[in-house]
């Protein structure tokens, strides 16, 4: 029995080198993988889809299938691990605002696997990105550096176009103290647009791929992903509450104590439901 422990560290060595292995693959199978879908797939889908619309949409399902299948060898190689909660919500979304905390790498590919028809607010980097460029492109994903008006504009079409938008308003990922800041764009452009929102809580633990750590500063053990899906939020609740920009400000002040809320595990307040409902019933002044 006293060989036991050196035979579980080694067990244990042996298994955190081999996620640290697969983690690198993963990162290279992500960015080579787009260029050869970009390459062969594409094209084809291009080719024999006339309609520009669902042209789009074939590429968009393309790409949902793709990080299905990615987060799928991902489980499969012990990399990582995912619950999803309430997930069926997203699957038949159409023409709404997804809107989420970021605070991994993945977070991106797990919500383009749970949402068929998707389009994705992304940092204009991509854009420059020479093998994820041609997939931001052909999904018709929208640069978050565009002008206001362009933005709105090209938000707006998506959405009247029956795709539903993924948008994290913190604009980058979580700060390493683990405070959300979240910008007024998304609200500015749900409101003006008239969009009901479904907020999307992610979490991770222990914590990996955050802002500012390299991707092989992986944990000791096995990551677990989880998304919980919320409840629809009625804009229009909010507009009627007031003028259009004093709206904006009160759903930001709702998903501010939202994600406080969720991410404490219910412990600093009743949730997202009743902080929905707080809102609306004190004419939108949360704390």
């Amino acid at each position: 029995m006293a060989g036991w422990p050196g035979g579980a560290g080694v067990f244990k060595q042996i298994n955190y080198g081999w996620r640290l292995i697969c983690t690198g693959l993963a990162f290279a199978a992500l960015g080579l993988g787009g260029s050869l879908m970009a390459a062969t797939l594409f094209p084809v889908v291009n080719l024999v889809t006339r309609d520009p619309a669902k042209r789009q949409y074939r590429i968009q399902y393309c790409v949902y299938a793709s990080f299905r299948l990615y987060l799928f060898l991902l489980r499969a190689l012990g990399v990582l691990e995912i619950e999803v909660e309430r997930g069926e919500r997203l699957a038949g979304l159409r023409g709404k605002m997804i809107v989420a905390n970021h605070p991994t790498l993945l977070d991106v590919v797990l919500l383009m696997a749970l949402v068929p028809r998707a389009q994705c607010v992304v940092k204009h980097q991509l854009w420059r990105n020479p093998f994820l460029r041609p997939v931001v492109h052909g999904a018709g994903y929208i640069s978050n550096d565009l002008p206001a008006d362009a933005l709105l504009a090209a938000c707006s079409s998506a959405l009247a176009n029956g795709n539903n938008l993924i948008i994290f308003p913190e604009g980058t990922r979580t700060a390493a103290d683990g405070r959300l800041r979240l910008r007024r764009g998304f609200a500015n452009i749900a409101t003006i647009a008239i969009i009901d929102m479904v907020p999307v809580t992610i979490t991770c633990d222990p914590w990996t791929l955050t802002k500012g750590a390299p991707w092989h500063d992986i944990p000791a053990s096995k990551p677990l992903f989880a998304v919980k899906v919320g409840e629809t939020v009625t804009v229009g609740d909010y507009l009627r509450l007031g003028p259009r920009p004093l709206a904006a400000r009160r759903l930001v002040a709702f998903f501010e104590r939202y994600y406080t809320e969720s991410l404490a595990n219910g412990r600093s307040g009743t949730g997202d439901k009743e902080a929905h409902r707080q809102c609306v019933e004190a004419r939108g002044f949360v704390g």
